[in-house]
């Protein structure tokens, strides 16, 4: 009898064993490509998140490769090709179509619980996932902009904070002098000048994407680029898109040469460390109100997952849009999309213009959501900069963007 229990206990012993090694078999390791910035503490901030998020999915292993913005994309441009594909990514939000139109992404919202989660973020940031009647991904991270005005500047002019766009150019036109360029506009894309054409009611396509013509040519578009190129005709107005020899806006900021930029939480950032004493404000309001661009990150899932590590980047993705995870982001200079986050006492202490950006993100649009949207917008680029530098006229290189963005379009 005591051999008999000797053999028994041996016996369980190897099957509790064999369970234990089966539960280490069964842990599910997930790949994350991402572009946090090691620069500003984010890396160290999410490897902190992962081992909190491992601590409480002990059968699952994040493991994160970081990549520059252009490496993302084009690692899943090749990987359509090849197969390589992350688990999980976090990426600009234009890419989303741009890998939907691959065939890659996975359709996050055929998770049950897809719309409870997406329910705790900003709709405006999660718009850039819907293609169809399906979201390929939920958003991760947000960013607009808003108006940043030099206060010293203002003062000494006299010229008060406009409320609407007409102010606003009438109130660059009044700080120009010797030493002060009224406004700096870095680029010309619809990042830039989206805003105020949305506010002043005009559009860049149709509202089914199909085309640019009578859009982006429109009388409304001509009118808002037109008080630019008057700007900048008059040298109100600057930037190296249009005038290569012209400085840069972290430079003229910090010595003090521009006095208004539509900008991101980034110019906060810069000014401060400038010691430039400025404010900021929501974009003022055009005959169709205050209109800004919509900017920031998504997270994506890959089709070519297998169920299990499906599921398992799923739970990541959650926990990293819960608040916890998004107030500590915040403190490294990632703007919330959890609406609880943008409201947690931490987030705001973080990044105190938080309340000015939340504002203008409730009215916030996303450039359209199709995969040629690069090539559209470097074709706008190109063409509101002629019209503003006076190459062509304002209505010619309108109609010559709409018919080039729709033989892109085709």
């Amino acid at each position: 009898m005591k051999r008999k229990s000797i053999i028994l206990a041996l016996l369980l012993f190897l099957v509790v064993a064999m369970v234990g090694c089966n539960n280490d078999d069964e842990k599910v390791t997930i790949e994350f490509w991402h572009n946090y910035s090691a620069s500003d503490g984010q890396v160290t901030v999410l490897e902190t998140l992962i081992d909190e998020f491992e601590e409480v999915n002990p059968n699952i292993e994040v493991k994160h490769v970081f990549m520059e913005w252009g490496a993302l994309k084009s690692s899943v441009v090749l990987g359509a090709d090849t197969g390589v594909l992350p688990d999980v990514l976090r990426g600009d939000i234009a890419f989303v179509p741009q890998f939907q139109s691959l065939n890659v992404l996975l359709a996050m919202s055929d998770f049950e619980d897809y719309v409870t989660q997406a329910n705790k973020v900003l709709d405006s940031a999660n718009s850039s996932n819907l293609m169809g009647n399906k979201y390929y991904g939920l958003a991760a991270n947000t960013n607009t902009k808003i108006l940043f005005y030099n206060e010293d500047l203002l003062e000494a002019a006299s010229v008060d904070v406009p409320d609407t766009l007409d102010e606003l150019w009438t109130a660059v036109s009044s700080l120009k002098s010797e030493s002060v360029i009224g406004m700096v506009e870095p680029w010309t894309g619809i990042w830039n000048v989206g805003p105020y054409i949305w506010s002043e009611g005009g559009e860049v396509l149709s509202p089914d994407n199909s085309t640019a013509e009578g859009y982006i040519n429109s009388q409304t578009v001509v009118d808002v680029i037109q008080s630019l190129a008057d700007l900048y005709q008059a040298e109100e107005l600057a930037g190296p898109s249009m005038d290569p020899g012209a400085t840069g806006d972290t430079d003229g900021w910090a010595s003090s040469l521009y006095a208004f930029e539509l900008d991101g939480p980034w110019r906060a950032t810069s000014n401060e460390a400038a010691g430039i004493n400025y404010g900021a404000i929501p974009l003022p309001e055009g005959s169709e109100g205050s209109i800004s661009v919509l900017g920031g990150e998504n997270f994506m899932q890959f089709k070519n997952s297998s169920v299990e590590k499906q599921e398992a980047a799923w739970k990541f993705v959650k926990f990293m849009t819960e608040e916890h995870a998004q107030v500590e982001m915040a403190k490294v200079g990632q703007m919330p999309v959890n609406l609880a986050a943008l409201e947690n006492a931490e987030a705001i202490e973080a990044m105190p213009l938080l309340p000015v950006f939340q504002e203008a993100l409730l009215t916030a649009k996303a450039r359209p959501v199709i995969p040629e949207w690069s090539q559209v917008e470097d074709i706008i680029a190109t063409k509101v900069a002629e019209a503003i530098t006076g190459t062509k006229t304002v209505q010619a290189a309108l109609d010559e963007a709409a018919e080039a963005i729709d033989d892109l379009l085709g």
